[in-house]
């Protein structure tokens, strides 16, 4: 109700006269001057001084001017983000994610945030079938994950992971089939992580074990992947993880790929385009376009 008042105190304020600061606003100078006597009787005392050569602010009116400065600019910032709001410009993306991208979700998002920061990210660690459930229901904004069943869900694909049997570095045994990995597994303990604190990448592993008619006599759980890692690069010990998790350690570790159904699988970005805004959209145009 008074934004347009307080606005013209302001620019009276810094102005030589009434005529000055009307015209600057483009209006009459009884207009203006009705508009001042207003805030004046609002806040019970004088904003201006007249005399023959000009107007001045009062001590009130000085005190009144900072304070006045500050919730214009405020406003602005509040119109501005406003205005952001509904061009697509600030809010909050929901983003899923797999195992398979811990390393290298935060670059694309880093690369996001640069150019959006007036966005907030939430993350969301989540299978691959839970995310498309969230698509679905509108929870997720943006998923990586494997390739979605549902034809509602846009999907592009932008790598793969895959299975990799890892040992300690001085392990010379080669692994060229099934039969040399069962033969690692029944001499050496196999460190997994367990299913309640890594759910996704635990099923992963464990169907690959049962498809490909893998038997490991010898078991130790984890919940955390860096104490596994750390295990198989010991002596008796070996692990079963996807590249994704270890690529920039493998230096230290005897890596090979592994072999047989569900060792390999495809991954993406995915987004329910029937409920994708324009701050989704800019999101995967600019991922895909580095």
């Amino acid at each position: 109700m008074y934004v347009k008042k307080i606005r013209s105190f302001i620019v009276l304020a810094t102005s030589d006269s009434f005529r000055d600061a009307a015209d600057k606003l483009n209006i009459t100078q009884p207009t203006l001057t009705k508009q001042i006597q207003l805030l004046e009787d609002v806040f019970g005392f004088k904003l201006f001084v007249r005399d023959n050569h000009g107007c001045y602010l009062t001590d009130e009116g000085k005190i009144i001017y900072k304070y006045a400065l500050s919730l214009t600019n405020e406003l602005d910032r509040l119109l501005c983000v406003v205005k952001k709001i509904k061009n697509g410009t600030t809010g909050v993306l929901n983003i899923g994610y797999t195992f398979s991208f811990i390393n290298i979700l935060p670059e694309i998002i880093n690369n996001y945030t640069e150019h959006h920061p007036m966005i907030k990210i939430q993350l969301h660690e989540l299978s691959s079938l839970e995310q498309e459930k969230r698509l679905l229901s509108g929870e997720l904004d943006i998923a990586f994950m494997e390739k979605p069943v549902n034809k509602q869900i846009k999907y592009e694909e932008i790598g793969s992971d895959y299975l990799l049997f890892i040992s300690n570095s001085k392990e010379n045994f080669p692994i060229n089939d099934f039969k040399d990995i069962n033969h690692m597994l029944d001499k050496n303990t196999l460190c997994l992580p367990d299913c309640e604190s890594n759910v996704d990448l635990s099923q992963k592993i464990s169907k690959y074990l049962s498809r490909n008619s893998l038997n490991y006599p010898n078991v130790y759980y984890t919940n955390n992947i860096y104490n596994i890692i750390s295990m198989a690069n010991l002596h008796s010990n070996v692990t079963i993880l996807p590249n994704s998790l270890v690529h920039n350690i493998k230096s230290t570790l005897k890596c090979e790929k592994l072999m047989g159904k569900g060792s390999k699988w495809k991954i993406g970005v995915s987004w329910n385009e029937a409920r994708a805004g324009t701050d989704v959209l800019t999101f995967v145009n600019e991922m895909k376009s580095k």
